[in-house]
């Protein structure tokens, strides 16, 4: 399968990367920084871009099968907002796949584990709090 991988670079992202690597499957990294992948670019095809851009990733989507969307809060505060950022990341892949005829697409996030769960907003936080009880009260789901 030809994946494309949005977010590559991250805490998330290098485990889709690593995994999809290990299953034999062809990775594009659609990155900002090439260089973060610099270990791995004898293994994966390099794409540059930014996530939030219709025009970059219509660019960049044909002859994927799916995509995998791995993008993380940032490391900064003063970084686009996590849930802007996610939000303008969405509407974009989703218009571009339209155009580009990719139907398989995956949202997955560490968003709001850790350190960033500061960072979450409130209705935000009562989800997360929700789906923790949720999981929690029935041992049957597993983590």
């Amino acid at each position: 399968m030809k994946l494309l991988v949005l977010g590559a670079t991250g805490l998330t992202g290098r485990h889709v990367v690593d995994a999809a690597l290990r299953s034999g499957d062809s990775v594009t990294a659609f990155v900002r920084n090439p260089a973060a992948l610099a270990d791995l670019a004898d293994r994966v095809t390099l794409a540059t871009g930014d996530a939030t851009s219709l025009q970059d990733l219509s660019a960049t989507l044909p002859g994927h099968d799916a995509v995998i969307s791995a993008l993380g809060a940032g490391n900064s505060l003063t970084s686009i907002r996590a849930d802007d950022l996610f939000t303008r990341s969405s509407t974009a892949l989703v218009a571009a796949a339209r155009e580009t005829h990719v139907s398989r697409l995956v949202w997955l996030s560490s968003f709001g584990v850790g350190h960033t769960l500061a960072w979450s907003s409130v209705p935000q936080k009562m989800i997360y709090r929700t789906l923790l009880r949720n999981i929690y009260a029935n041992r049957s789901l597993s983590m």
